[in-house]
C-alpha cells in the first residue's frame, strides 16, 4: 500500500471529527442566539413603562426635532399628547432645552408652531 491510502482513513476520521465540532458549534450558535434574544426581550420590558398611557396616533400633537443639516430629515419625537395645552407647555419647554435645534408642534400634517435657531 502507498502512503497516501494509509493515512487517508484516519484524514476520513480527522475530516469527520472536525464535521461533528462544526455541527455542534452551530448547535451551540443556534442555543446562544435564542438566548440573547429573549434576554434583550427581558431588558426592552424594562423599558416599557407602565404610567403612560397611550395616546391615539392619527389625533395627537407631536413635539418633533429635526436634523441639523436639512430640514427634511425627523431626528426624533420628544412627545405625543392628545391636548394642546399640554403640548405648547411641552412646545416651550423643548425650545428652552433644544434651544439651537429646529422644532415643530404639529398635528397631523399640520405645522401649528415652529421654533428655529
Amino acid at each position: 500500500m502507498s502512503q497516501g491510502s494509509e493515512t487517508e482513513p484516519e484524514g476520513q476520521i480527522y475530516t469527520f471529527n472536525v464535521l461533528e465540532r462544526i455541527q455542534e458549534a452551530l448547535r451551540n450558535f443556534d442555543y446562544t442566539k435564542d438566548d440573547l434574544f429573549w434576554r434583550i426581550d427581558a431588558l426592552l420590558c424594562e423599558l416599557r413603562n407602565p404610567n403612560l398611557h397611550e395616546v391615539e396616533l392619527t389625533t395627537a400633537f407631536r413635539i418633533e426635532l429635526w436634523d441639523r443639516c436639512g430640514k427634511s430629515r425627523l431626528r426624533m419625537v420628544l412627545a405625543t399628547t392628545s391636548s394642546i395645552m399640554i403640548a405648547h407647555a411641552a412646545f416651550d419647554a423643548a425650545v428652552k432645552q433644544y434651544a439651537g435645534e429646529r422644532l415643530t408642534l404639529r398635528k397631523g400634517a399640520m405645522v401649528l408652531r415652529v421654533h428655529k435657531p
